[in-house]
């Protein structure tokens, strides 16, 4: 009998494992997981650093821009406003 649902491959047997689409994989699992990962090793601290020190790599801070000299608001003189 043949199987189908949206987002799933067809499959032919009730045995098969259903298997998401190529396009229904959310965004967050297509990225392949690096095969030296040395998260469980160690103690929580260490992990943590290594965790931290792998989020600031891959995103790192913004520029932010400040301004050196600034000027004070405009006064407002009519009452309400």
């Amino acid at each position: 009998m043949k199987h189908s649902r949206p987002g799933f491959a067809v499959r032919y047997s009730d045995q098969a494992i259903a298997k998401l689409n190529d396009d229904m994989i959310p965004a967050i699992n297509r990225k392949q997981a690096a095969p030296n990962t040395n998260l469980k090793e160690g103690s929580l601290d260490e992990r943590t650093a290594a965790a931290m020190a792998k989020l600031a790599k891959e995103h790192p801070a913004p520029n932010i821009l400040v301004n050196p000299s600034p000027t004070e608001p405009p006064k407002v003189l009519e009452p309400g406003k």
